[in-house]
């Protein structure tokens, strides 16, 4: 009782000769962290003026540096408390050897987010496929890559899963081929069918008129003769022209008196 009484009478003694080291750990921590976070603007606004550096290699170089920085800031934190930089070595030894199984997957993503940035198969603002999901380049960092879908959806890829995987970019070129399928009735005179669908480019000069639009038969279906038609645009107008084109496929075919058929089944049934 009169050791736990002698321990408890030491508190106080020790708030006194702790706390202001506690507060200027504190300080240094905080406080670094803002001054990292304004740094950091503006090193990624002078990494974009620099020649040959476009917003992909700045990111990454300046989430590199960010990473750099918040290491240094827990150093001098920790400094601060009087914790020697040797212990902290040895700490950081031992949990590396212990977590070596676990950070293996953190520095593959490492290494993976180095070959992306010099291989460069994407970059920021382009609209890929990675690991089998679709969307926006926002960021390409150290560990992984940042997109946003279409309707607002942030997506997260390991960069270990993105360089693993088949990667799509369909931005790298600047056009694309927009392939669409109409069924038209097996009783449709297809000469006349293949001219409405065509017929239904006239018009839309968001439409390349070279390579000029293309329309065949493509396939014989269940219920219905499969006509492919395909148009080029420029990336940006693939998705508004696909909506577009039902549209104004299905007017042209009405208006030539071309029937669209609903799937259909014969049932034959045999007497007995």
């Amino acid at each position: 009782m009169d050791i736990l009484v002698s321990k408890l009478n030491q508190i106080p003694d020790l708030l006194i000769t702790f706390a202001p080291k506690l507060l200027l750990a504190l300080a240094i921590f905080f406080i670094g962290r803002i001054i990292l976070k304004r740094a950091m603007k503006v090193v990624h606004k002078t990494a974009l003026k620099i020649p040959n550096i476009d917003a992909t290699l700045a990111g990454f170089f300046t989430s590199t540096i960010q990473f750099v920085g918040l290491a240094l800031i827990i150093v001098a934190a920790l400094t601060a408390l009087d914790i020697q930089l040797g212990f902290l070595a040895s700490i950081f030894a031992a949990l590396v050897l212990a977590l070596g199984f676990a950070l293996q997957g953190a520095l593959g993503d490492l290494a993976s987010g180095i070959l992306l940035i010099l291989f460069r198969p994407y970059n920021i603002g382009d609209d890929v496929e990675l690991n089998g999901t679709k969307g926006v380049v926002e960021s390409l960092g150290m560990f992984n890559t940042r997109m946003t879908t279409r309707d607002k959806v942030e997506i997260i890829v390991a960069n270990g899963d993105a360089i693993g995987n088949t990667i799509k970019n369909f931005t790298v070129f600047g056009d694309r081929r927009l392939d669409m399928d109409f069924g038209v009735s097996y009783d449709a005179d297809l000469n006349m069918a293949i001219e409405a669908i065509l017929k239904a480019t006239d018009g839309d000069d968001r439409i390349y008129k070279d390579p000029s639009p293309w329309a065949k038969v493509v396939g014989l279906g269940e219920s219905a003769v499969i006509i492919q038609l395909r148009v080029w645009c420029d990336t940006d107008d693939h998705r508004k022209i696909k909506m577009d084109m039902s549209y104004n496929v299905k007017k042209a075919l009405d208006a030539a008196g071309v029937e669209i058929p609903y799937p259909h089944a014969v049932i034959l049934q045999k007497d007995t």
